[in-house]
């Protein structure tokens, strides 16, 4: 397993239309993907799980990915929550 810390930048923080894009790219990867936030641990292939987590601006996340392609995916993962400014 490998993880990564990220604060959310976004001013909307990630609401349905970033959490959209962010499920498409998840699912692009074989590894599990989970991201833990002040309420907990979360599934990151359940848009409504995502959503009930509301992730605002200014929110540290943990992304944590296990599995075969674990590097990439946290490689990739990350650069978007990072570079997510709408």
């Amino acid at each position: 397993m490998v993880s990564h810390t990220v604060v959310i930048r976004n001013p909307s923080g990630l609401h349905a239309r970033p959490l959209s894009r962010f499920m498409k790219l998840v699912k692009t990867f074989r590894s599990e993907v989970r991201l833990v936030t002040p309420k907990g641990e979360v599934g990151c292939r359940s848009i409504v799980g995502l959503l009930g987590a509301a992730i605002k601006q200014g929110t540290a996340v943990e992304v944590r990915v296990e599995g075969p392609d674990e590097a990439e995916a946290l490689i990739r993962i990350v650069e978007f929550l990072d570079g997510l400014v709408e």
